[in-house]
């Protein structure tokens, strides 16, 4: 159950995320350095990725409120989706399919894998939480 706790933190996510690897036509890199690149450009994906990354951030941190216990998990949910968001608006966007040699080799798949793996068990884990938590039981 502890492993469970652990692989489900917003901070694990985060790091899964931001280690994606890309293989692109010309170079390659983690996807960290794609959302540097496009803030200046004003890239959707960088922005959406920024954004989900300062609510995950922001959720991290306790904060005591009278209705703390549906906020956090909301704000995880919305991270995590802005997250996904970012990265399916990478790859859609991608016109010349510069990068789409990410589908094609081995590390690049296992890494977005476990990024998909991981943000299925975390949307997941703050459902059932906010579920459980918002029950009247």
């Amino acid at each position: 159950m502890k492993a469970l706790k652990y692989l489900t933190h917003p901070t694990v996510l985060i790091i899964s995320f931001l280690l994606i690897l890309i293989s692109g036509e010309h170079f390659g890199g983690f996807y960290l350095l794609y959302i540097l690149l496009a803030l200046p450009h004003g890239g959707i994906h960088g922005i959406l990725a920024t954004l989900g990354l300062i609510i995950l951030i922001y959720s991290n941190y306790k904060y005591k409120r009278q209705f703390s216990f549906l906020i956090e998990p909301i704000l995880n949910i919305t991270g995590a989706i802005l997250l996904i968001l970012s990265l399916a608006l990478f790859f859609n966007n991608d016109i010349e399919h510069y990068n789409y040699g990410t589908f094609f080799q081995i590390i690049p798949i296992i890494t977005l894998a476990l990024f998909g793996l991981l943000s299925v068990g975390f949307l997941v884990n703050n459902v059932l939480n906010m579920r459980l938590r918002h029950s009247p039981l």
